[in-house]
């Protein structure tokens, strides 16, 4: 009984829930359904454990809005540098912060739109994503993750 309890009190502690809707990291979240549930790995914003990589899922705190969580790719790290089109200056990304957007662009609040995030604002890594087709489940993680 106490393995359980501290394999269940383990998992609370190093997992976070997150329902998901809208269609900015489509196809990879939300496919299937409106909804998904994504699963982050919490230790992965204590660096200690966790070196962000380029084309990571994180969850992290949305920039002028901390109260928001986005999930986005991180696309580029600290020292690289990137432009979104041909003949435009390229952007470099500063020490301690990163570049993420969205997989669809073209409906995606992104770094495009917000700047380079602070590596500090990462909540973590996301390590599974569960499509919620089925409403009444929907709803029920809805109101216990939102």
């Amino acid at each position: 009984m106490s393995g359980k309890l501290l394999a269940g009190g383990s998992c609370l502690l190093l997992t976070q829930c997150f329902v998901v809707e809208g269609k900015s990291m489509y196809p990879t979240i939300n496919s299937d359904s409106k909804y998904s549930l994504l699963l982050i790995n919490r230790p992965a914003s204590w660096f200690r454990f966790y070196t962000p990589c380029v084309n990571d899922i994180v969850a992290f705190k949305k920039p002028g809005d901390s109260d928001k969580v986005v999930v986005k790719r991180i696309v580029a790290l600290e020292g690289a540098s990137l432009s979104s089109c041909p003949g435009e200056t390229p952007t470099l990304v500063t020490k301690g912060n990163f570049w993420a957007e969205g997989d669809n662009s073209y409906v995606s609040l992104d770094s495009k739109n917000y700047g380079q995030v602070p590596l500090s604002s990462i909540i973590g890594k996301c390590y599974a994503i569960i499509p919620l087709s089925n409403s009444k489940l929907r709803n029920f993680l809805y109101d216990i993750f939102s």
